[in-house]
């Protein structure tokens, strides 16, 4: 019998996958897709949150992934509000400019 199987007493399995990074990758789908007002900013800061308790968790968490893509597709979202904003602006600009 050896070590690597599920029977044996030395065997840990897989390391859990934290909730925080998990929130994240999910906000920061939610930031692409429906509010990047809100879910961006929020999927950032778990994003963080989350490597910061991973890396503190001596290999006993995963999920690193997860939290790096949350936080970049929190800044992602972020982009897309800023562009939106200023496309917005400056269709109003145009509109104004011709309508005089």
């Amino acid at each position: 019998m050896s070590y690597q199987e599920q029977g044996s007493p030395y065997y840990q399995g897989p390391p859990s996958s934290s909730g925080e990074a998990t929130a994240s990758l999910i906000l920061g789908i939610c930031g692409l897709l429906i509010c990047s007002l809100i879910c961006s900013p929020l999927a950032i800061m778990y994003g963080k949150r989350a490597r910061r308790s991973i890396a503190a968790s001596g290999g006993r968490l995963g999920g690193d992934g997860q939290a790096t893509a949350g936080i970049v597709l929190g800044w992602i979202g972020i982009g897309f509000l800023i562009l939106g904003i200023v496309a917005a602006i400056v269709f109003i600009l145009a509109a104004a400019a011709t309508s005089s």
